[in-house]
């Protein structure tokens, strides 16, 4: 099965990995039967990070994704899905379902209120790295930007 970000005209292919986390694969292609238009970010704390989250009124079941394939380090290339409840930490009255997209060395899941696992369940294509480096830091510069995410393959 292949996650699809698309930026525009570029696109960037993440192959699932059913095998360390099946329940999350299970969850997100199931949710991502349609595509989803969202908004993606640089984050703040991360390090080398394009952080988008689902809107959490169309997909709170999501909230119910237990932790698998869990890591606070994550490799250039890895996908991670972190679902938080609501008022995790001050100011976030809404629950948080997070796609972080790791796009170079030395990243870490640091949020506001210290570190949190994400579920490690898709990994960009080496093919497509050039190009998640070159849209990861523009983030940087640009500001936020649109993404769609599809999953092809079911």
């Amino acid at each position: 099965m292949l996650l699809t970000f698309r930026f525009g005209d570029e696109v960037l292919r993440a192959d699932l990995d059913p095998a360390n986390a099946p329940r999350t694969c299970e969850a997100l292609t199931g949710a991502l039967v349609e595509p989803v238009r969202i908004r993606v970010k640089h984050a703040m704390f991360t390090g080398p990070e394009m952080s988008m989250q689902l809107p959490h009124d169309r997909y709170a079941h999501l909230l119910e994704v237990p932790q698998e394939a869990a890591t606070i380090l994550p490799q250039p290339g890895q996908v991670l899905f972190t679902p938080l409840p609501a008022y995790v930490w001050p100011g976030a009255r809404t629950p948080i379902l997070d796609l972080g997209l790791y796009y170079g060395p030395h990243a870490r899941t640091f949020f506001p209120v210290g570190w949190l696992p994400g579920n490690a369940f898709a990994r960009v294509r080496p093919e497509d790295f050039e190009a998640m480096r070159r849209i990861g830091a523009g983030l940087l510069d640009t500001g936020a930007r649109d993404v769609e995410l599809t999953v092809q393959g079911r």
